[in-house]
């Protein structure tokens, strides 16, 4: 139980510090702020060839194709491995889920979590395409 208890905590203070930090490509945009609480729950860097790549949505696109991947679905299922069922989704878990008509990739809070333009936002768990297991 004091495992479960340590990366909570850990993933609870990481969702507290971003609180009022906004979206910016190449430093805190989905993959990166999801790419970050993995760091806080379990320590590794899954985009680690990914940091200081690109500065906009051009850029990000042409890192994900360098590295081989069409889609953040495709580059979440290539880092993380196979996706988990949506049903079984839990606190910490990588979701892929649509904001502002595109595919956006989240942490799962309560509710999930993703960078917003001037703070973090939570949407509805409803919404979730695909969950990717990483606690």
């Amino acid at each position: 139980m004091k495992r479960y208890s340590d990366w909570t905590t850990r993933l609870t203070q990481f969702i507290q510090s971003r609180k009022h930090t906004s979206f910016e490509w190449g430093e805190n945009d989905c993959c990166l702020f999801a790419a970050d609480a993995v760091i806080a729950i379990a320590g590794h860097d899954y985009a680690e060839q990914f940091r200081q790549q690109y500065t906009n949505e051009m850029g990000a696109l042409r890192a994900l194709k360098r590295a081989g991947y069409t889609s953040i679905d495709e580059a979440l299922t290539g880092l993380l491995g196979a996706p988990s069922p949506r049903l079984s989704v839990r606190r910490g878990d990588v979701v892929l889920i649509e904001h502002n008509g595109q595919d956006t990739a989240g942490i799962m809070f309560g509710d999930v979590v993703v960078p917003g333009e001037s703070q973090l936002e939570t949407l509805s768990p409803l919404a979730i395409k695909k969950v990717w297991r990483v606690a």
